[in-house]
């Protein structure tokens, strides 16, 4: 409960005293975490600390905010564009700590890596901290030529070829405050090392709000092309029994929606934009792990409410579906990340990177 009020805070979605006295006391530790990000960045620039470069090609997509900006479908796009592109891929996610891409118990690595590696069967996934170790492993393993390195903006021990920075147009650029008063990992003149920008959630967005980022990503980096893109519903999966039904079935049915992302809005908009009646939606922090007695109380209440399904998203379904339950109609909504505008110079960029 704690950390979903301070989320929310940071969100700008709690306004009373108690939120402002709270933020304004978090504002007290933001100099120093300035201070720490740049002396790292010194150390780096100035060769204390070394970046290491491997024999492949390494492809980043990250952000400059915490919260969900659309990551891992993009990580999911880029993979599927390289090996169209007949290349071998894996990608390195920071995870939970997990290190075997092929391990049967996922309690070490995080929703996203479980996401990727169920829709990226083909792909391995490999999870921990040290990317460098295992993106030698990756090559030694897998004989890959391509690494895709999942939230990698901020980590600088690896090198990359390109570096791509989704930008949220929900919430662009944080409150422009550091963590822990606001939402940005790091300062925005940072956003000078990025290579491409991809704005995320843009049919979610007014045109003006848009237009806005466009002129504050030319004011930091006026080299790196900018693309737009939705996330656009590719069909739903039954928990029962594995069967798939197109988003249309959502058409004036009554959900529960239920999700623990980093930014449920667009759920919420996603589920209402199909036709579904939305009589609930229940938000849980990002990366929440269900227990049973939550899943059974959620189940409960939305009988009570005569929905004719629970709806979650696929970061949610990796985690509930190990519970196997079988007494109520749970769906998971499958997303994929679509660009709309700047297609082309999304593949200028990759494309220079591989030839």
């Amino acid at each position: 409960m704690l950390k979903e009020y301070y989320l929310s805070i940071l969100y700008g979605q709690q306004r009373d005293f108690t939120a402002a006295l709270i933020k304004s006391t978090l504002s007290a530790f933001t100099y120093p975490y300035s201070v720490v990000l740049n002396t790292r960045d010194f150390l780096y620039k100035n060769s204390v600390f070394k970046s290491t470069r491997l024999p492949v090609k390494v492809i980043s997509i990250g952000n400059i905010t915490t919260g969900g900006t659309g990551k891992t479908p993009l990580v999911e796009f880029m993979a599927g564009y390289l090996l169209e592109k007949n290349k071998k891929v894996a990608i390195l996610s920071r995870g939970y700590g997990g290190n075997n891409p092929l391990q049967k118990n996922n309690d070490n690595v995080n929703d996203e890596c479980l996401i990727l590696r169920e829709n990226l069967r083909d792909v391995p996934v490999l999870a921990g901290k040290n990317r460098v170790k295992n993106g030698e492993r990756a090559i030694r393993d897998y004989d890959v030529d391509c690494l895709v390195l999942d939230d990698g903006f901020q980590h600088l021990k690896l090198k990359r070829d390109l570096d791509i920075v989704v930008i949220d147009s929900l919430n662009p650029f944080g409150g422009e405050n550091l963590i822990p008063s606001g939402n940005l990992r790091e300062p925005l003149k940072n956003l000078g090392r990025a290579d491409l920008f991809i704005i995320s959630h843009c049919n979610q967005s007014k045109k003006q709000i848009i237009k806005s980022i466009y002129t504050k990503l030319k004011n930091v980096n006026n080299d790196a092309p900018v693309c737009e893109s939705i996330h656009r519903p590719v069909h739903i999966e039954s928990m029962i029994d594995g069967s798939i039904l197109g988003p249309e079935w959502l058409m004036g049915k009554r959900i529960y929606g239920l999700s623990a992302i980093g930014n449920p809005e667009s759920f919420t908009y996603t589920l209402k934009g199909l036709g579904a009646e939305l009589i609930k939606h229940r938000k849980f922090h990002d990366h929440h792990n269900y227990n049973r007695e939550e899943m059974g109380y959620i189940v409960s209440e939305a009988r009570s409410l005569d929905a004719d399904a629970i709806v979650v998203t696929q970061k949610d379904i990796v985690k509930i579906r190990k519970m196997d339950i079988k007494d109520f109609n749970i769906l998971s909504l499958k997303i994929e990340m679509q660009i709309t505008k700047g297609i082309k110079l999304y593949k200028k960029a990759i494309d220079r990177v591989l030839t």
